[in-house]
């Protein structure tokens, strides 16, 4: 039990949809978003991230000779001319006296905030994916779904929810119906290892009382798209926590996260159709 509670307190576990891109952890204070500008001389890096009402701006300092950690284990010096703006990036950071943000680690998350969705998907690196305008579901009957997901259990989750769906609900809100080609999908429910706000895989060993399970805490982040033409527009993203034992990968609530956001969707949408 306690290890469960310092992954819960390490890890934030918890369902969520994501809004902040901001917070204090236990490896510190971190903020993720796009990087929009680096001074060499000066050493300032600026970010661009969603703060809880609208896009907010960050700026800090990156210590003096700080380190990049390579793939091979060794540490360079950094030089602020390799990370190009437009990147998506997690800095941690500490304000000073003078309440200057001194970045003590920047980790390059990817080109931008939706590469977790494209690996997922395996489409081409340069898709466009966006956040959409408006957040209702398509009209059409049944809704067609298109599901990526790394995890099995989850998988079977989401089918029986749906056949669930549409024997209660279908003829009063709509149907749904899986398809196992993307082209022929009007939505894709995306889920991805890892979340942006994910600092560490925690190790866990703990006692059930027949036996000592042994695995590791992570997080996994969903997604509800639709298409656009040749583009995703992204409706909604939800982290969970996941955990990784010797005989299983369970993520942890995604499966609840995903129906409550679909359902909700769904009566809207019928609800829109009739006014």
């Amino acid at each position: 039990m306690k290890a469960l509670l310092l992954a819960a307190v390490i890890l934030g576990v918890g369902m969520s949809s994501i809004v902040a891109q901001k917070k204090s952890t236990l490896m510190g204070d971190i903020v993720v978003g796009e990087l929009t500008g680096r001074d060499e001389a000066s050493r300032e890096i600026t970010v661009k991230y969603p703060g809880k009402e609208g896009t907010e701006i960050f700026y800090g300092i990156l210590a003096e000779g700080y380190k990049l950690k390579m793939e091979d284990g060794n540490r360079r010096d950094l030089k602020l001319s390799e990370i190009v703006p437009g990147l998506h990036i997690r800095v941690f950071y500490k304000a000073d006296r003078q309440k200057v943000n001194k970045i003590s680690r920047i980790d390059v998350l990817g080109n931008d905030e939706f590469f977790r969705l494209r690996n997922q998907l395996s489409i081409d690196p340069t898709t466009t994916v966006a956040h959409a305008e408006k957040d209702g579901l398509p009209a059409t009957s049944p809704l067609k779904l298109y599901l990526a997901i790394p995890y099995n259990h989850v998988q079977h989750q989401l089918i029986e929810w749906v056949d669930k769906w549409n024997r209660k609900n279908g003829d009063s809100y709509g149907k749904l119906e899986s398809v196992s080609d993307l082209g022929q999908a009007d939505i894709l429910i995306v889920v991805a290892r890892g979340a942006d706000m994910q600092v560490l895989v925690l190790p866990m060993e703990s006692s059930d009382g027949s036996g000592t399970i042994e695995g590791l805490w992570s997080h996994a982040t969903s997604y509800l798209v639709v298409k656009d033409g040749g583009r995703l527009k992204v409706l909604w993203t939800g982290v969970a926590p996941v955990f990784s034992g010797q005989k299983a990968e369970v993520s942890l609530k995604t499966t609840e996260l995903l129906t409550a956001e679909l359902e909700k969707r769904m009566k809207a949408r019928s609800g829109n159709s009739k006014k």
